[in-house]
């Protein structure tokens, strides 16, 4: 089963990602900033992982920074924010890595994680 690690500090979207993606057959971590992203990294492993860009505390740079060059491993990532233009050339430079703007769609979310990593279970 692939694993997704969804990072926000946003109870209700962490709740939404956790009953989608289980239902569509991945397993879901979630956690609610940088740090325990960074130890969920570790331990959890998983397959893709998806960030607030704008978290308080640091955010997706602040996960970047504590997870040792995400962007550069070529784990799959995927940016949810308000603002998308501020990562978007992100999604430029990298083939792993989507941006979605706020709010998410969930066929929308669905289809970028299937691209990036395959459908789930």
């Amino acid at each position: 089963m692939k694993r997704i690690l969804a990072v926000d500090d946003d109870q209700s979207m962490t709740d939404l990602y956790r009953a989608l993606l289980t239902d569509a057959g991945y397993e879901v971590l979630t956690a609610p900033e940088a740090v325990a992203a960074s130890q969920a990294l570790a331990s959890f492993k998983p397959d893709l992982v998806i960030l607030d860009a704008e978290m308080p505390g640091g955010g997706g740079e602040k996960v970047f920074e504590s997870g040792g060059g995400l962007l550069k491993s070529g784990l799959p990532l995927i940016f949810v924010t308000g603002l998308p233009e501020r990562v978007e050339k992100l999604a430029l430079k990298f083939p792993n890595v989507g941006v979605m703007a706020k709010p998410v769609k969930a066929e929308e979310l669905l289809s970028v994680i299937a691209e990036l990593i395959g459908p789930g279970a």
